[in-house]
């Protein structure tokens, strides 16, 4: 009985250090956290919206690529119909199935 209340007693302890180690490292990340916003250095300018950023042209030639989402862009589809150029939908079942054709 008396080994059983020491192994207890060893284990509050321990939860109790470590408990209390744990909300110094936190405290200490919060304040190197305000620290630095408060002093740290900032960009010299606000970065722009993200939809007013100029793109280089290699990424303006991919998004040309992309920009017709029926495939109009020159494969003999007059209309728009996936139906006319031969393309299906197909739906994916991954990790357990193929693919599956309608």
């Amino acid at each position: 009985m008396e080994g059983a209340l020491k192994l207890l007693t060893l284990a509050a302890r321990v939860a109790i250090a470590w408990t209390l180690l744990s909300l110094l490292l936190t405290a200490l990340w919060w304040l190197l956290l305000q620290f630095g916003r408060r002093f740290g250095t900032r960009p010299a300018s606000k970065p722009s919206a993200p939809g007013e950023r100029r793109l280089s042209a290699e990424v303006r030639a991919i998004y040309a690529d992309f920009a017709d989402v029926q495939g109009a862009s020159g494969d003999g589809l007059a209309h728009g119909d996936p139906d006319e150029a031969g393309e299906r939908d197909a739906i994916v079942f991954v990790g357990w199935s193929t693919v599956q054709e309608r």
